[in-house]
């Protein structure tokens, strides 16, 4: 209840924000996007305001495994640049500068009974559906992956930003006889979510298992069929995710007080994921 309560309070402080600096304004919005006419530049400073607390609140969040109030906390934006960002944020700033609302402003500026605002709303609800579908046509028309990328924590076990059905033949040659699939589907197209990846495994003669982590959520139930994978497994095990970070996150977390906590935290740092947050967890695990 207090998580919903300060939510709704945040929402509300945000909301009444916008209006206080003219994000809901327009006039002022297409004004600030007009650079080559008539040119407003103070919402640069609204701008400028949100962007610096925001950079302050993911380096907070690196030092936390949790958020105060539970939950997890969102992955960070990916840093590759791809052909659903360029052409998401060529249409972003088309419909913003158009309109001058993007989705939190329109929000807000129902609380009036803005026409223009609910219009807008209503041909941004439309939009939502319709992305899906279009993101998938665009991933299958693109390679999600150009080039293997195995990451060995140990001998045995390889992290990997995701995968594409084309590398599981890479992955047997390189010695690997089971894969692990970290990532959920709803993070994913259909043609590299689990039951496809599975099948073009299995054909292979490799061992799939789906052991799907939600960002921040290391179950118990998570790390168990983790280990359970790489206990029966007849050789190397090969698991992915988003960037290889979930992975690794769960290698260490199932082998916590049976290998040095230095030795959990070093070998994923060596490939730049950072378990410096994780380690509380992993010494709680490592005590039971």
């Amino acid at each position: 209840m207090a998580r919903l309560f300060l939510s709704l309070l945040s929402g509300a402080i945000f909301g009444l924000g916008l209006a206080i600096s003219g994000m809901t304004d327009t006039t002022k919005v297409q004004g600030w996007l007009d650079v080559f006419g008539h040119w407003d530049p103070t919402l640069a400073f609204v701008m400028g305001g949100a962007i610096l607390p925001m950079a302050v609140a993911w380096q907070v969040s690196e030092r936390m495994f949790h958020p105060v109030l539970g939950g997890a906390f969102p992955e960070r934006p990916k840093r590759e640049v791809g052909p659903n960002i360029v052409i998401g944020s060529v249409l972003f700033g088309m419909g913003w500068a158009l309109a001058g609302l993007c989705p939190g402003p329109a929000l807000a500026s129902l609380s009036w009974g803005g026409v223009g605002g609910a219009v807008f709303l209503l041909a941004m609800l439309a939009g939502m559906l319709a992305a899906p579908p279009i993101r998938a046509r665009i991933d299958r028309l693109t390679l999600k992956r150009s080039s293997m990328d195995i990451r060995a924590l140990t001998p045995d076990y390889a992290v990997s930003p995701q995968i594409d059905p084309s590398d599981l033949a890479a992955i047997k040659a390189a010695g690997f006889t089971t894969i692990i699939d970290n990532r959920p589907d709803g993070e994913i197209p259909d043609s590299l979510q689990a039951e496809r990846m599975r099948l073009a495994a299995e054909a292979l003669g490799l061992t799939f298992v789906s052991n799907p982590v939600t960002p921040g959520m290391f179950t118990d139930q998570v790390i168990e069929t983790q280990r359970k994978a790489v206990e029966n497994s007849s050789g190397p095990v090969f698991a992915y995710c988003a960037s290889g970070n979930r992975s690794s996150c769960v290698w260490a977390l199932m082998n916590a007080g049976a290998k040095p906590l230095e030795e959990l935290v070093g070998a994923p740092a060596r490939f730049g994921y950072n378990l410096t947050p994780l380690v509380p967890m992993i010494e709680a695990r490592a005590r039971r």
